[in-house]
């Protein structure tokens, strides 16, 4: 069946060693560099990688920190335009209570006003009445001398008021 044949069997490892040689000269050397390339492109990827991951983590902790910083700061915008309501609402009824007492203090000033001219004119129209009245009397109970006696006292009065 099978015959073993040692000159072959020499040639055949003479032929190996050589194409082992041969192999790791040309072949065995640059599929190693190669690899070791690849390792080192590999080891470099990944070290990039962590590094713009650290940045990533960096970044986004400055977001946060700016995150937190704008919502501090609308916080107090808008608790600061709440004061500012507050304080305009607060100076808008002061200003409304002024000008209802200034408008009731106008009113009450017309109102007395009106009383005293009221007043004033009933009092016209009640010497009116009463002159008349006591012109209606005295022209009937005295007599042409008296009336005249009156008259000249009444202008005297008028014209001298001590």
């Amino acid at each position: 069946m099978m015959d073993i044949h040692p000159d072959l069997m020499i040639w055949t490892i003479i032929s190996f060693i050589l194409l082992l040689m041969i192999l790791k000269k040309l072949a065995w050397g640059p599929i190693l560099n190669a690899l070791d390339e690849r390792e080192m492109g590999i080891k470099d990827s990944i070290k990039s990688a962590a590094d713009a991951q650290a940045a990533a983590n960096r970044t986004l902790e400055e977001y946060k920190t700016q995150m937190a910083e704008a919502q501090a700061e609308a916080q107090s915008i808008v608790a600061k335009s709440r004061q500012d309501a507050e304080r305009i609402r607060d100076d808008l009824i002061s200003k409304s209570k002024a000008d209802a007492q200034t408008l009731i203090d106008k009113a009450a000033k017309q109102i007395d006003l009106e009383r005293q001219e009221a007043i004033h004119q009933i009092r016209a129209e009640i010497a009116t009445m009463v002159v008349d009245a006591a012109s209606k009397v005295i022209g009937r109970a005295l007599n042409e001398d008296d009336h005249k006696k009156l008259i000249l006292e009444t202008l005297d009065r008028g014209s001298n008021p001590n």
